[in-house]
């Protein structure tokens, strides 16, 4: 429980920090991905996604994604690809990708079966 809040702690409070940074009203989509982080993710994945997520791309997904997939990315992840996921210096179109266009399974796939090196690897591979 003590994690629980921890973490809900710590994303409202990176969240309210935004309206320093920008002065726009959020999209229906990013409160609706707040809303799923908030109250459908595991507990270990929401403080993964928090604690070792790049801010950058913390935005990206708070921002983007589409809310089922960030669903499946919050409730079926093992939390090590999720954190590999979310690693400084992964692509962050590369994210925005896999959170708007991936089939659910597929993603699920991916967050829960794939070799961590692998998924980084692809992750951090630049336009070639």
């Amino acid at each position: 429980m003590n994690l629980l809040a921890t973490s809900i702690f710590s994303l409202v409070a990176l969240t309210s920090c935004a309206p320093h940074i920008r002065n726009k009203r959020q999209t229906a989509n990013e409160v609706a991905t707040r809303i799923v982080a908030v109250s459908k993710a595991k507990p270990e994945l929401l403080s993964t996604a928090v604690s070792q997520a790049d801010p950058d791309l913390l935005r990206v997904a708070l921002t983007f994604a589409d809310p089922d997939l960030l669903e499946v990315a919050l409730t079926q992840a093992k939390a090590e690809l999720l954190g590999v996921a979310l690693t400084n210096g992964v692509e962050g179109e590369l994210l925005k990708t896999a959170l708007t266009r991936a089939r659910p399974d597929t993603l699920a796939a991916a967050l829960t079966a794939a070799e961590p090196d692998l998924l980084l690897q692809h992750l951090l591979m630049q336009e070639q």
